[in-house]
């Protein structure tokens, strides 16, 4: 008797399993297919100020079909007339059942003269002198002008915190600058967002305009920490 009372109880709980599995599946296809996109072009891109940029696109692919006339594209960027600044494009595609793909490019856009703003790479060269020199470099730093002498430095750090360490783009000290007509650069703020703290000052900042270089020096925490970094436009 047992024995039946067992084969019951399982073939109740089966039931219950196989119809809480159909209410969990309700309203999807019974197989999924996932789009693929394929960006075009650089992720990273330079535009002109004033002049129209025209986007790479990306391409979708849907279980072997074209889709790439549903994908949907987000930006903040006037692509006709787009202004100084650095702006992100998002695409995005999404399959019957609600699953997407997306995909993001990057576009900094300067003036036509403005040869400070661009993507950078820190030289070996550059140093954190704090109980000994430790040279580094290798790392990315972006720095964007908004066409009236005003510029943002990704890192005033040159990837110290955010890629030498790992913690992270919130470990980097953006700097707000001004760079004159002779290349001078001074400080007019900056902000690490990871410790909610700034830099105490930074001096000899130069950019040269006929090599691309830029460099700077920066006293960091009450230590304090001395940063030495220089740098070369990648798009020299």
């Amino acid at each position: 008797m047992k024995k039946y009372i067992s084969i019951i109880a399982l073939a109740m709980l089966s039931t219950v399993a196989f119809t809480s599995c159909d209410k969990d599946t309700e309203g999807f296809t019974s197989i999924t297919y996932y789009p693929v996109l394929t960006m075009e072009g650089p992720v990273y891109d330079m535009a002109t100020a004033g002049q129209p940029y025209s986007d790479p696109g990306c391409t979708a692919v849907l279980n072997g079909e074209d889709v790439t006339g549903e994908i949907a594209v987000v930006t903040s960027m006037n692509l006709q007339s787009p202004e100084p600044g650095y702006y992100s494009i998002n695409y995005k595609v999404v399959n019957a059942d609600g699953f997407s793909a997306s995909a993001t490019r990057y576009v900094l856009v300067s003036d036509a003269g403005d040869k400070a703003s661009g993507y950078y790479t820190v030289n070996d060269d550059s140093y954190r002198d704090y109980s000994g020199i430790i040279y580094y470099g290798g790392y990315s730093l972006r720095v964007v002008g908004d066409g009236k002498g005003n510029y943002e430095i990704s890192d005033l750090l040159g990837g110290w915190y955010d890629y030498r360490a790992g913690y992270g783009s919130a470990y980097a000290l953006v700097g707000n600058v001004t760079i004159d007509a002779d290349g001078n650069i001074e400080l007019v703020d900056s902000f690490l967002e990871g410790w909610g703290d700034s830099a105490n000052s930074l001096s000899d900042g130069k950019f040269d305009a006929s090599t691309g270089k830029i460099s700077w020096s920066v006293s960091y925490t009450d230590y304090p920490f001395i940063f030495v970094v220089n740098a070369t436009n990648d798009n020299f």
